[in-house]
């Protein structure tokens, strides 16, 4: 087994909804908008020995705030983060702070007669960790969500991302391109439901696909907090096996 890096694993690039999937919408000048992953468990084993490797994120966070009506500031945080490597009987565990991770959002697109949206998320992580828990690098990227309302109170929604990323030599960098794809439909009173899928890639190897299929369930504790409870279940050798993930949102 060849262990990923936490943030690969628990954020791939941080979200800001429910879902992995990023949203075009911005947030209001003046407004604050938070996304927290409150726990964050991502577990993989290797099927051929006896390994394992275990990833928990606490209060992975994102805040936001409104610059204009179009454009918002972003800047994330991993609170804690813990990895621990089981290798043939012998167990090693890094913890501490994750990166920083500063980024913009400008919503390029605006359709109100057929309820889509589009935008632009530029990215970089500053190599800010400790305990062992980064790679002590500067990455980066930018992402291009896209969504739309079908009625019903279903939306649909995908993206496609393009991240720049130390390479397991730790000589370079290699290049990813991911993306993913959702549906997530109101059900009844504060209650509703999402279906998601993702695929990634890298330039590294011939062999870097990974992805995942999962949902979850949202419930609306009000109209600016929203609690989210997410289970995904990774493809491909270099995907997580299983990730759980409690979500909160929550506008001021």
């Amino acid at each position: 087994m060849k262990p990923v890096t936490l943030l690969a694993l628990l954020t791939a690039a941080a979200p800001l909804a429910a879902q992995v999937t990023e949203t075009p919408d911005t947030i209001a000048p003046g407004k604050f908008f938070v996304r927290m992953d409150a726990i964050s468990v991502g577990v993989n084993r290797d099927t051929s020995e006896p390994n394992k490797f275990t990833a928990l994120g606490l209060a992975t966070t994102i805040v936001s705030t409104g610059i204009t009506r179009d454009v918002d500031a972003q800047v994330g945080l991993q609170f804690f983060a813990r990895q621990t490597y089981q290798y043939k009987g012998t167990r090693t565990t890094h913890s501490g702070l994750g990166d920083v991770t500063l980024r913009s959002k400008w919503t390029y697109l605006r359709n109100e007669k057929i309820g889509a949206a589009a935008a632009v998320i530029p990215f970089i992580k500053l190599p800010t960790s400790t305990g062992g828990v980064g790679n002590d690098h500067v990455e980066g990227g930018v992402i291009f969500p896209w969504a739309m309302s079908l009625g019903g109170s279903t939306v649909v929604g995908a993206m496609a991302e393009w991240d720049l990323l130390r390479n397991d030599a730790n000589n370079g960098y290699d290049s990813r391109w991911y993306s993913s794809a959702f549906v997530r439909q109101h059900l009844i009173g504060p209650w509703g439901a999402y279906a998601e899928a993702t695929f990634g890639v890298s330039s590294a190897t011939s062999s870097s696909f990974l992805g995942s299929l999962g949902g979850g369930v949202t419930w609306d504790f009000s109209k600016t907090l929203q609690l989210d409870y997410g289970l995904s279940r990774g493809l491909g050798n270099r995907a997580t096996d299983w990730l759980h993930a409690l979500r909160v949102r929550w506008e001021f």
